[in-house]
């Protein structure tokens, strides 16, 4: 029932992050606008007084790194159920595809770019989140 319910969680991650990349620039910018304009006042009561376009382009990544810190903890939860060796590089490899695939929407969808710099920013997301994993469930088992 773990398997089940940890693989349903992983499609609905990946379905999660290709329909960010189904978006066309126009509504993704929009979107990432929308969270930068509501952490600058934040940011400058803390007195920082960031660039809008700058703090877009770290929140845009900062989505990038967290989408896929989430997919990397939960593939390998799942994987650590199914194999018994090798478990972070195979969650690493299944990662890597799902990053490159979706590097492949965008370039398709109107006005985005398909960037290695994202697969790279997407694994190490991957990364951070099976390291996360790990950790927590060596610490409660």
């Amino acid at each position: 029932m773990k398997k089940t319910i940890s693989t349903v969680i992983i499609l609905l991650i990946i379905a999660f992050i290709w329909s960010n990349s189904y978006q066309a620039k126009t509504d993704s910018v929009q979107l990432s606008m929308f969270f930068t304009t509501n952490i600058q006042p934040l940011l400058i009561k803390l007195g920082l007084h960031p660039n809008v376009t700058i703090l877009d382009t770290y929140v845009r990544k900062l989505a990038h790194l967290t989408e896929f810190m989430a997919l990397g903890a939960v593939i390998y939860y799942t994987f650590k159920q199914i194999f018994t060796t090798h478990i972070a590089k195979k969650s690493i490899l299944l990662a890597i595809c799902i990053a490159s695939l979706d590097e492949v929407i965008q370039i398709y969808t109107p006005g985005r770019t398909a960037t290695i710099g994202d697969v790279l920013l997407d694994t190490t997301g991957s990364m951070i989140g099976i390291l996360i994993m790990k950790g927590l469930l060596k610490l409660f088992h």
